[in-house]
């Protein structure tokens, strides 16, 4: 079923669905993406949701309010694969005591791993949308073109759209460099947008083709960029 907007007629939400949630004062603009924890058979818009996202931190049992919903028709296998994936990064942060919950969280690239002194793996950093794109990645559903070069670069005002509580940190090119998005852009960011608009295409496709993000799919439904 093709991604959709919540109206004034509840939606079906499956587990592990998509949800997405405007940004703060931008009606249309993704500002986050979650996945559903629970299946709810009758969603109304502005009702609460548990959910398991990263907001940072982690948080697996969180709530979140959905403005739209995306669906790939998981089946109860890859329900589990996306489970045991959200248990193990549980795990591992807790294992690597990480001491600010913005150390779970990064900007660019979507996913980016952190190694212990010994060169071993410890932990994965996420941004929102990582965190949904890698869950179904490991459930071998491959959603969006992550690749840096397959990106539409992206300025410093889309950004601060995209996180508006941290709009004033984004003005300082520390805070920037910190989250992978250093010096002054533009720059290859997976915005929350890009997720849903992958959703909103049949479950075939959904599942054969990675999409790729255009300039405007910030937004969803996207939006044709001004000329």
């Amino acid at each position: 079923m093709p991604a959709q907007r919540f109206g004034s007629t509840p939606l079906l939400i499956r587990q592990f669905d998509v949800v997405g949630k405007d940004s703060m004062g931008r009606p249309g603009f993704l500002g986050h993406v979650a996945l559903a924890a629970v299946e709810r058979a009758s969603h109304a818009a502005f009702d609460a949701l548990p959910v398991l996202h990263m907001r940072p931190p982690f948080d697996p049992s969180g709530e979140c309010q959905a403005d739209c919903v995306g669906s790939a028709m998981l089946t109860v296998e890859e329900q589990l694969q996306i489970r045991l994936f959200s248990e193990e990064l549980e795990s591992e942060y807790n294992a690597a005591q990480i001491r600010h919950s913005r150390d779970q969280y990064v900007i660019c690239p979507h996913v980016k791993e952190i190694s212990r002194e010994d060169d071993t793996a410890a932990y994965l950093r996420f941004s929102c949308a990582g965190f949904v794109i890698e869950a179904y990645r490991e459930a071998d559903i491959d959603l969006l073109w992550t690749d840096l070069a397959h990106l539409p670069l992206v300025g410093l005002e889309v950004l601060k759209a995209q996180y508006p509580e941290f709009a004033g940190m984004l003005e300082r090119p520390r805070i920037r460099d910190e989250f992978g998005v250093g010096g002054d852009g533009p720059w290859p960011v997976v915005l929350a947008g890009y997720v849903l608009n992958a959703l909103d295409r049949s479950e075939t496709e959904i599942r054969s083709t990675p999409y790729r993000a255009t300039e405007g799919d910030e937004f969803f439904p996207p939006r044709t960029p001004a000329t």
